[in-house]
């Protein structure tokens, strides 16, 4: 039976982000479960020590939680969506990050790409915002990328991070702190100075667009998830990304470059989604799989410019961005100590506590207050 309450209770820790407990089923012809009442889940006590502390090195007054919670709920709808995010992130935070730092920027900024694109290099917006980073065409020119026919750097993984980068850094060099800065991210800085005047967010934040208003409290339930995914029934897995940067001296068909570079199309189609046409243009960096032959050693007009390799562990990207450890969920019970008919228990961590056994049954309170009745 213990197996089997431990399968019940991990279960029950992958809907600890859904608004109520309705049902909870074990078997169809049996009643092992019964939920004797429901419950609300909110954020734990530990979750709320990690937005109190990220919110003061960030110094942006502490979001409501409640909305916080609401943008948990809405990004774990799609839980299979939110994997593939963070797969795509574990593969490109770590060049992310080292880029923000260099601006001296904080790290945490490296989630921006979750809410924005979910991390899809490909991605593209109604209103014509383009990669990971959600540029508008206009702003990534105004930071130094060309958007053509043949090349659009917002799709470049390093060049828009780099134009994202010092976007972020002017934001705050104007607002002076980072909660207008995230609402100017997502809406123009001009949408911000006309609705806000440029003060405080919290007090004028329902003047804002409702997408813009909703961006601080996605962003800290983004850190959240991004800080321990499994907490949230999140499986992630996935390989180290090592790639080669790439400069090509002279305009050239991409066909003609795989051939040399003995590289499957779809790869390099995979590797730069900023390569528009079949063409190259001249002086323009491409991005190879690290293991790839150097095809600096078959042309002298291409030269070959290194890019620091990275090694990402499976399904840790973000607790070493984040400089978070994490921790499983631990679903053995503890030792018991008797007094009559009560047995105390250490909470389930993230979980809930047992209150009570009377030898063929436990009842387990869950940290949103839902009381759960298992038959032993």
């Amino acid at each position: 039976m213990k197996r089997v309450l431990v399968t019940i209770l991990a279960g029950l820790s992958v809907l600890s982000c859904t608004p109520t407990v309705k049902k909870v089923a074990f078997h169809r012809d049996r009643g092992d479960i019964v939920v004797v009442q429901k419950g609300n889940f909110k954020l734990t006590e530990e979750e709320k020590r990690f937005i109190r502390l990220e919110a003061k090195r960030l110094g942006i007054p502490v979001p409501g939680r409640k909305e916080i919670q609401r943008e948990l709920r809405l990004f774990l709808r799609n839980k299979r969506g939110m994997e593939i995010a963070l797969k795509r992130a574990g593969l490109y935070i770590p060049y992310i990050t080292p880029i923000l730092k260099s601006y001296g920027l904080p790290e945490e900024l490296a989630i921006l790409p979750l809410i924005e694109s979910k991390y899809n290099p490909f991605a593209v917006s109604r209103s014509g915002a383009g990669g990971i980073w959600q540029l508008m065409p206009a702003t990534a020119r105004r930071f130094g990328l060309r958007v053509g026919k043949y090349v659009d750097e917002r799709f470049d993984l390093f060049r828009s991070t780099h134009a994202a980068s010092r976007y972020l850094k002017e934001l705050y060099r104007r607002f002076g702190n980072w909660d207008l800065v995230l609402a100017a991210y997502n809406c123009g800085e001009g949408c911000v100075l006309k609705k806000t005047g440029g003060k405080d967010f919290w007090a004028r934040k329902y003047r804002l667009p409702e997408q813009t208003r909703r961006f601080v409290p996605k962003f800290f339930a983004a850190l959240l998830i991004a800080r321990n995914p499994e907490k949230y029934g999140l499986r992630i897995t996935g390989s180290p990304l090592k790639v080669r940067r790439t400069l090509v001296g002279r305009t050239q068909s991409i066909r003609e470059f795989v051939r040399r570079a003995d590289l499957k199309e779809s790869t390099f189609r995979d590797l730069n989604p900023h390569i528009r046409g079949d063409l190259i243009p001249a002086n323009t960096h491409v991005y190879v799989p690290h293991t790839q032959k150097e095809v600096v050693n078959i042309k002298k007009d291409i030269q070959r410019v290194e890019v620091k390799n990275h090694e990402v562990k499976k399904e840790t990207a973000f607790s070493k961005t984040l400089k978070v450890k994490r921790k499983k969920v631990v679903l053995k019970k503890r030792k018991v100590r008797k007094e009559g008919r009560v047995l105390k228990r250490e909470p389930y961590r993230g979980i809930g506590r047992v209150v009570e056994n009377k030898g063929d049954s436990t009842v387990i309170v869950l940290d949103n207050g839902a009381v759960v009745y298992i038959k032993e």
